[in-house]
């Protein structure tokens, strides 16, 4: 494997391995002693993000509770694609705020976004904001969705881990991009292993 990556153990944690940065909801950063580490994924460890096996000791078995999925739509203007995906959106809320008229407007009972609705510039501002990958975009038919460079794992206060800089996750499920996604422990996982709307609650505390 070329670079750092994220495998999904069987009724345990995600295992990161190689070279990655950890950092807090501050952008100081986490010191690990070891390029293979264990994180989270039942909800239930003291030690969070990190795995403590509690896992093993509630039965955590990573089952699925609901199947429904959403796919990734395409929105084209002039010069300007927003792609969106609401089935990994982690509710940071930087779309509801910065751009409203863009990303949240009706075609009857189907959630539509209009590239048009406002300023290019500000539009592509606020999708780099978006720390899932929910939200990326084209422009002139070019994806555009390398905003890191350095692998790197950023732990926020109150909501999912984000992955950044190109940590390949090796499972079936993919994220948007490679390029930054999120996920979080949960005790029920839902429709994906990437976060989306798990954490319930908008403007996420820290750097993302």
């Amino acid at each position: 494997m070329n670079g750092p990556g994220i495998d999904v153990a069987e009724k345990g944690p995600f295992l990161v391995k190689g070279s990655v940065l950890y950092t807090d909801a501050e952008g100081n950063e986490i010191v690990t002693e070891k390029d293979a580490v264990a994180l989270c994924r039942c909800g239930a460890s003291k030690n969070k993000p990190f795995c403590d096996g509690t896992h093993s000791d509630i039965g955590f078995t990573g089952e699925k509770v609901r199947t429904e999925t959403y796919p990734t739509q395409e929105f084209e203007g002039d010069e300007l694609t927003v792609v969106d995906n609401i089935g990994v959106c982690c509710h940071a809320g930087a779309c509801v705020t910065g751009v409203p008229d863009v990303v949240f407007e009706w075609d009857g009972d189907e959630r539509i976004s209009v590239p048009e609705a406002d300023d290019i510039e500000k539009i592509i501002d606020v999708i780099r904001q978006c720390p899932s990958g929910s939200l990326v975009y084209k422009l002139n038919g070019e994806l555009q969705d390398e905003y890191f460079s350095d692998p790197e794992i950023f732990v926020s206060e109150d909501g999912p881990l984000h992955v950044r800089g190109g940590i390949m996750f090796n499972d079936k499920d993919q994220p948007v991009t490679i390029s930054h996604y999120t996920f979080a422990a949960a005790e029920r996982p839902r429709i994906s292993r990437f976060a989306m709307a798990r954490t319930g609650r908008r403007g996420l505390k820290g750097r993302g």
